[in-house]
């Protein structure tokens, strides 16, 4: 009775020794296959974060552009201000000369 018990106590043992040993793979598998996925999420995150890097910088790049734009234009107005100044006064003296010419020419006549 007693070598039955300890035999059948035996096979117990040996058959939770091999569902621990066959859950331990399943888990090491499991493990791997995580493993393996998380290279690939690592992978895409420093992609992604060189992508971002570029981004960035052109961005930068983008801003310092505008900003020398707004400071050339800002030059073009006060230029164009400075020429409107100029064809105004000219305008003037070309009335101011065609107005005394018309006058000499009367009187003389």
């Amino acid at each position: 009775m007693a070598d039955m018990f300890f035999a059948t106590k035996t096979a117990s043992e040996k058959a939770n020794e091999a569902a621990v040993a066959a859950m331990a793979e399943n888990v090491r598998t499991d493990l791997g296959q995580v493993t393996t996925a998380h290279a690939g999420l690592y992978r895409q995150l420093q992609e992604q974060s060189a992508q971002i890097a570029e981004v960035a910088e052109d961005t930068r790049r983008t801003r310092a552009a505008l900003d020398s734009s707004k400071e050339q234009v800002t030059v073009l107005e006060k230029q164009i201000t400075a020429l409107g100044v100029w064809v105004k006064t000219g305008v003037g003296l070309l009335v101011l000369a065609l107005a005394l010419l018309i006058a000499v020419l009367m009187r003389g006549r």
